[in-house]
Parts: C-alpha cells; structure tokens; sequence
C-alpha cells in the first residue's frame, strides 16, 4: 500500500497499489516480508478525496509512504477498521491529525500513530470483547460496502450504517435520538472549513442537498 488513490480506494477493503519482485537478497526481502498485514492506516488523510482512513487488504501487504500497517489480533483489527472509518474515528483524526497549513488535508507520523485516541479494544473487559464481537460479525458486510469521500460522510447512507454498528461496538443506545446526534455530527463535520477546504465540488454537493452553515 505504497500511496493513496482516491479513485481505486472506494472501501475498506482495497487492493495494493503496488507490487514488486526482490532483486537480490533473498534473506532481505524474507525479512522485509515479515512486516506485511492486512490493516493499515492513512497516515496522509484527504477528507476531500479519500474515502477511508484505514483499509483492509485481503492479501498481505507492506505500508508505504501513505499507509502504515497495523499489527494485532484479526479481531481487534476489524474493530480498531471500522471505528476509524466511523464518525466517531473521523472526528477524533481531524483533530488529532490536522497542524494547520493545509485545509483537508490530515497528517500523523509513525511515531504519532500510537498515541492516536481511540478505545482500547484489546483490553481484557466485557466490554472489549463485546466490542470485537460486534466488529467481527459485521465487519465482511461493512468492509466492502462503497463510501463517499469523508468530506461528504454527511450524504452517505453507507457510512451511516457503520456508525450505527460502532455505536452497538461502543455500547451506546441505538435509539433515534442517537441516530439523530451522529446525522448532525456528520453534517457539522463536513461543514468544517478544515474539512471541506473549500473545495467547491464538495461545497456545491452539499449544498444541493440543503447542507449549509
């Protein structure tokens, strides 16, 4: 997964973008092999293009420049996937990842990656493991399902529809009045200047289907 593309990224799961043969040392490039996964996070987050934050490959890969993979258990994995592709997980990155100088634009480093905010759903409690059970039945259904750009999560049934499995992830009431805090998080998100950038395709989508400040 050496770099985004907004165009072939359309889900959580994805495909590598690259892919090569070792040319000389066999024992390097077993070596290097070793640091493949199947989950990895955007470390250079587009909201006006990108559509996911973190992406699952069905055959192992390496991070790049862009993506960084992420090493745990398969269950905590799916569940760590679908809370950052949430609004929930979104809301947390563009605070966590935006430094200013570029609107839309969300940056961590590597060694930021570990202090990014989200719950320890590896912990040894019930409610992790609720958490993973959840996320584990769920996730081959909401893996595939195509996503919006995030700076349109405002239009998007599909992204919706992962929010309301992270909410039962989080244990939180699935009850209207939830549904209805997460509909109004999603739009006050995409009406962020730090998240829409002013991009006028994105701005001009929305405010056809009546989201303005």
């Amino acid at each position: 997964m050496w770099h985004l593309n907004a165009n072939t990224q359309l889900s959580i799961t994805c495909e590598p973008t690259h892919y090569g043969e070792p040319r000389d040392d066999p024992d390097e490039a077993a070596r290097r092999l070793q640091s493949a996964g199947h989950f990895h996070i955007s470390r250079n987050m587009s909201a006006t293009s990108q559509k996911i934050a973190m992406c699952y490959t069905e055959e192992k890969c390496m991070g790049g420049v862009s993506w960084t993979t992420i090493y745990a258990p398969e269950d905590v994995s799916q569940s760590i996937a679908l809370f950052l592709n949430s609004t929930y997980g979104l809301l947390i990155r563009t605070c966590y990842g935006y430094v200013g100088g570029q609107l839309g634009r969300f940056r961590i480093q590597v060694r930021g990656i570990p202090g990014h905010p989200i719950p320890d759903f590896a912990a040894d409690t019930d409610a992790a493991q609720q958490a993973r059970v959840i996320a584990a039945a769920n996730f081959d259904r909401l893996r595939i399902l195509p996503l919006k750009r995030i700076s349109l999560s405002a239009l998007d049934p599909n992204r919706a529809e992962i929010d309301r499995v992270v909410t039962d992830m989080l244990g939180l009431p699935t009850i209207a009045d939830t549904e209805a805090m997460l509909s109004e998080w999603r739009r006050l998100m995409c009406l962020q200047p730090i998240v829409h950038a002013n991009n006028k395709a994105v701005l001009n989508e929305l405010s056809r289907a009546g989201i303005t400040p």
